[in-house]
């Protein structure tokens, strides 16, 4: 992910940019339409003088949350924006208020009830200044309720419904009924080139967002599926693929178990490039040291790709979409389709999938064969 200049930003995206900084902020934006930009971009705006404001960039994931930083890091003018992710945000607030463990039945699941009753009984005003919320279809609605009256005076919230894959999550009218405005829209998507978003469409079934305007030129790379037989062959392609073109490959497969292993191959056949992997299960801090902005190689699972970006993606995540039969299936092809602006591969195997799952997918039209 390269963060735009200021000057590169669109009139839609300054729209955003320059809101009113004392006011909330909902918006709703496609694949590619910049909204994690835009959430570095406004959290300076509101950081820097004469607003000066205290403000945290929140995001559902470690990986996404440190590369929102490293993006921030890298550019030109050097003010580093703060991002954390939900979990560490809430833990941090509630025991530096209570001296204690936010209520939370399961892990990384929290008693929203409990944890709002517990700061109206002690009267609690946020102190942060601004929370500006990153993907937030793939945050509880719990939080947004808690957030908007005790995590911030002031809270931006940018959105997709249609990339919503966790179980926990929030549609549209839940982060309304939680206190945010109506939202603004972008429509218009600065990252995926033609071909790729012509596939993406085929998963998208929303009533509410609609299909989004493509600013990018054709690649000439029509998404294809491939098939293989065990992980040499995928190592093999993402090889060739890296000599003949190097910048930032992302494979993205669904077991956390085959992460390691593909890294170690990928390791052993391209030498002295940079081969990372992420899970979340991953240690606290791995995610820290993985330079997306790099070229190079990133494995990982289909969770943790939430909000990333990479020139080209190897996506071995399918069976758990295929066939497709629900729009939670949809989404989430939709949003892994997305992750590659320029050539995207679907891999068929190690286990190969079965008649009723390929012929779930789009025609030769949108896939080659």
């Amino acid at each position: 992910m390269k963060l735009p200049t200021f000057d590169e930003l669109a009139d839609d995206q300054l729209t955003i940019w320059d809101h009113d900084p004392d006011k909330a902020l909902f918006v709703l934006g496609p694949p590619g339409s910049g909204k994690t930009s835009l959430a570095i971009w406004r959290a300076r705006y509101v950081s820097t003088a004469p607003l000066s404001q205290s403000v945290k960039i929140i995001t559902r994931n470690r990986l996404l949350a440190s590369s929102a930083e490293q993006v921030s890091r890298a550019d030109a003018d050097r003010r580093v924006v703060s991002a954390t992710t939900m979990h560490r945000f809430v833990s941090s607030d509630y025991y530096a208020r209570f001296n204690d463990f936010a209520p939370e039945p399961q892990r990384f699941i929290y008693d929203w009830a409990r944890i709002i009753a517990k700061y109206e009984t002690a009267k609690i005003v946020p102190t942060l200044g601004h929370l500006i919320i990153d993907e937030g279809q793939n945050l509880p609605p719990g939080f947004f309720a808690w957030a908007v009256r005790f995590g911030a005076k002031v809270v931006t919230v940018f959105s997709d419904e249609n990339q919503t894959t966790m179980s926990e999550h929030s549609s549209i009218a839940d982060i309304l009924s939680a206190g945010l405005p109506a939202p603004v829209w972008l429509s218009k998507n600065y990252r995926n080139c033609e071909e790729i978003v012509e596939l993406m469409e085929q998963f998208h079934r929303s009533r509410v967002l609609p299909p989004a305007s493509v600013r990018v030129d054709p690649s000439g790379e029509r998404p294809s599926i491939r098939s293989i037989g065990d992980w040499h062959a995928l190592v093999s392609m993402v090889t060739t693929r890296f000599r003949n073109r190097g910048s930032s490959i992302g494979v993205i497969v669904e077991k956390s178990s085959d992460v390691a292993e593909l890294r170690a191959k990928l390791s052993s056949a391209l030498d002295k490039v940079r081969i990372d992997s992420y899970t979340h299960e991953s240690p606290s801090g791995t995610e820290a040291l993985i330079k997306l902005r790099d070229p190079g190689v990133t494995v990982l699972t289909g969770e943790s790709a939430i909000g990333l970006e990479f020139e080209s993606v190897f996506l071995q995540d399918l069976a758990r979409s295929l066939p497709i039969g629900t729009d939670a299936e949809r989404r989430r092809l939709y949003m892994l389709c997305a992750r590659a602006s320029k050539s995207l591969v679907l891999v068929n195997g190690t286990t190969p999938l079965t008649a009723a799952q390929l012929a779930s997918l789009p025609d030769a039209r949108y896939l080659e064969r």
